[in-house]
Formats: C-alpha cells, sequence, structure tokens
C-alpha cells in the first residue's frame, strides 16, 4: 500500500539576498530536497543541489544566502565583481 506524505507549508521556501538581486529557494520535489540560486534579471539558476533531508537542505540555503550578502562587503562595496 502506497503511503502519501501528508503535505506541510514549508514544502517551498523562498530568501531573497540583501540587495534584491538574488533568491535561494528551497523546495521538495522527487523525494529530496533542493536548493536553488536563482539570478532574479533574468530568472537563471546559479546553483543547484538536492539532499535527502530537509535540515541539510536549509543549512545549505542558509550558507548561500550568507555568501551572497556578504560578497559586496569583500569587494569594498563597489557594483559589479564576480558573481556566483
Amino acid at each position: 500500500m502506497a503511503v502519501q506524505r501528508p503535505r506541510r507549508g514549508d514544502d517551498l521556501l523562498r530568501y531573497r539576498s540583501q540587495e534584491g538581486d538574488f533568491e535561494v529557494e528551497v523546495s521538495h520535489t522527487l523525494n529530496k530536497w533542493c536548493v536553488s540560486v536563482l539570478r532574479l534579471e533574468d530568472s537563471s539558476i546559479v546553483a543547484q543541489d538536492f539532499f535527502p533531508e530537509r535540515w541539510k537542505a536549509m543549512a545549505r540555503a542558509q550558507d548561500f544566502l550568507r555568501i551572497l550578502n556578504t560578497r559586496n562587503r569583500h569587494e569594498g562595496g563597489e557594483g559589479g565583481g564576480e558573481d556566483l
């Protein structure tokens, strides 16, 4: 007998970078947790990773968000520079 996993309200979470140019998304797909980094100006996927457990995906999403939010501090606050 197939058992359907109950739907949770947190199957899709989105976090925006402080500058608002990137978004980190955590979603549950294909029985795995997917972490995607999206560039908002052209909706392209910059990075994507899959995890069997939610807590690992959430930890990676926070890592990506921390990197995105600190990148201008290392560049001296100037625009431009390297992408991910």
